[in-house]
């Protein structure tokens, strides 16, 4: 089995929603977290990266929820890769409660990127990244997510200077946030979400405006698209609630 890294964490009260059930976007931050530093730890890090004019795009992000914690719960997010071949690279999380029970669990779909030149790098190039030691392929996360058919409900939104992260372009938890923002507030505030699958198109940056573009399939499950204001599509996002 390929490399684990895990850490504890506490659910606080800014991660949680009104009624001390965990965000789902606290699952993603924690996953960005623990991910981050298993790089960091394993020395193929943000210097490394840096270092090599490398960088890792997140093209796909498939989230799956199970039984949310709640505030003040002690859960344990844990992260290895699960498929690495050529450019891509697939990376599994989870959220787990103290007996070990599955809570969370997310696969995410990566590309290695090098900066100066915006075109893939194959990861065999880089032995460094044999700490993983991961040997399997691996199988993309979903094939595709088809476009919206009509706008049953839609928002706007400006980006913000706190919506950037250390790329300088929007943070990836971002548009889960922006589409969780455009379903009606009556299934929002009483429906859980039970899944999410979303495709990265394109990069947002500060000034932008974005609009969600939402179609309602049925009572539970809905489609998201995010487009810029020169409606360059940049993300998709499917959603599912119980």
């Amino acid at each position: 089995m390929s490399t684990i890294a895990s850490e504890q964490r506490k659910i606080t009260c800014y991660e949680s929603d009104y009624a001390g059930k965990m965000l789902p976007t606290t699952a993603m931050n924690y996953f960005q977290e623990v991910s981050t530093n298993q790089g960091d730890d394993l020395k193929i890090g943000s210097e490394f990266l840096k270092e090599n004019h490398l960088a890792w795009f997140l093209v796909k992000y498939v989230i799956r929820f199970n039984k949310y914690p709640r505030y003040k719960d002690e859960i344990i997010a844990t992260t290895r890769a699960i498929g690495m071949d050529k450019y891509c690279a697939i990376r599994r999380f989870t959220l787990e409660d103290e007996k070990g029970e599955v809570m969370v669990i997310a696969d995410t779909q990566w590309l290695l990127v090098n900066r100066e030149t915006d075109k893939m790098e194959r990861m065999d190039e880089y032995p460094q990244f044999d700490v993983y030691d991961c040997h399997e392929k691996g199988e993309p996360v979903f094939k595709k997510i088809a476009k919206i058919k009509k706008v049953d409900y839609a928002k706007t939104f400006n980006v913000r200077f706190l919506d950037i992260d250390f790329n300088k372009h929007v943070n990836h938890v971002k548009y889960l946030a922006w589409a969780i923002e455009v379903l009606p507030m009556e299934m929002a505030a009483t429906m859980d979400l039970a899944e999410a699958k979303i495709a990265y198109k394109a990069q947002c940056f500060y000034g932008d405006t974005i609009e969600a573009l939402c179609e309602k399939l049925n009572e539970k499950l809905y489609r998201v698209d995010i487009v810029n204001q020169e409606n360059i599509l940049l993300c998709q996002l499917e959603l599912k609630l119980n």
